[in-house]
């Protein structure tokens, strides 16, 4: 239970975060902003744990590498799509990948309940994406790329954080990884113009990184004590919050289908947890 509920908190504050950097003026430096700030918040709590080693730091520049990958395609599906209808398909195939990597190199196997939850919560977040009529075929390309980088990230981290002697000292380092990914990936994407954009919106960014470090600061605790794809997914249910404050904040409609779909998460929620 201690795990559910951190997902659970976690899903909660992811929405309102990828809310917050679809309503940015620039979609790129909020994720900037949320990078740096988050390892700015992080670095004066490492002196009080022990360096990462071993197989940890690998872990670290691994997820340093996939996440500037990540950012790059969140950022260009959000430019290209409404947001109800990428965020869903993005979210939707990151757990599918994660369940295949799991069982094929973390050697987890989840039962025949939790495969079937997998599925359901997975087809649904993906029926809300594909339900927009107005879909651009290439900001649902690229939130099928986010989906790739979601579950390789997942998997990498998952295995760092159990790798590490103190759960505590990843994820402090996993930001200031991450704050470095998107520092050095950032300006060479896009110039110096994504730092003068990042100035402009600092205090809306300062309230992203604080919600981001929630969000996956209690996704990795969880995955230290549980299994990998059953959580993975049962964090997908982001999207319902998601689609809520989509119609709510961005004016996007919630449809009959999109209501239908969203029922199917909870179920599956349901089945991943009586699995």
């Amino acid at each position: 239970m201690p795990a559910v509920a951190l997902i659970l908190l976690s899903a909660a504050t992811h929405a309102v975060v990828n809310v917050l950097s679809k309503r940015a003026e620039d979609k790129y430096a909020m994720r900037l902003l949320i990078g740096v700030v988050s390892a700015f918040f992080a670095a004066p709590f490492l002196i009080l744990l022990p360096l990462p080693q071993g197989k940890t730091v690998w872990f670290l520049l691994a997820t340093a590498l996939v996440h500037a990958f990540y950012e790059l395609f969140v950022v260009k599906s959000y430019e290209s799509a409404a947001f109800s209808a990428v965020y869903p398909v993005a979210r939707g195939t990151g757990p599918l990948f994660t369940a295949l990597g799991a069982v094929l190199l973390l050697r987890e196997h989840p039962a025949i309940v939790e495969l079937a939850g997998i599925v359901l919560v997975c087809a649904g977040v993906i029926a809300i994406g594909v339900s927009h009529r107005k879909s651009a075929t290439a900001g649902l390309g690229y939130a099928l790329a986010t989906g790739v980088t979601i579950g390789c990230y997942t998997l990498i981290d998952a295995s760092g954080i159990r790798s590490a002697a103190d759960p505590l000292t990843y994820v402090l380092w996993f930001f200031i990884a991450y704050g470095a990914s998107v520092l050095v990936t950032a300006p060479a994407l896009r110039g110096a113009s994504v730092l003068l954009a990042a100035r402009r919106q600092w205090k809306v960014g300062i309230a992203a990184a604080a919600l981001a470090m929630l969000s996956y600061g209690c996704a990795l605790m969880a995955f230290r004590v549980g299994a990998t794809a059953p959580l993975a997914a049962l964090r997908e249910t982001s999207v319902l919050f998601g689609t809520a404050l989509a119609a709510s904040f961005l004016g996007e409609p919630m449809t009959l289908r999109r209501l239908a779909a969203a029922g199917a998460i909870v179920a599956g929620a349901i089945m991943l947890q009586a699995g």
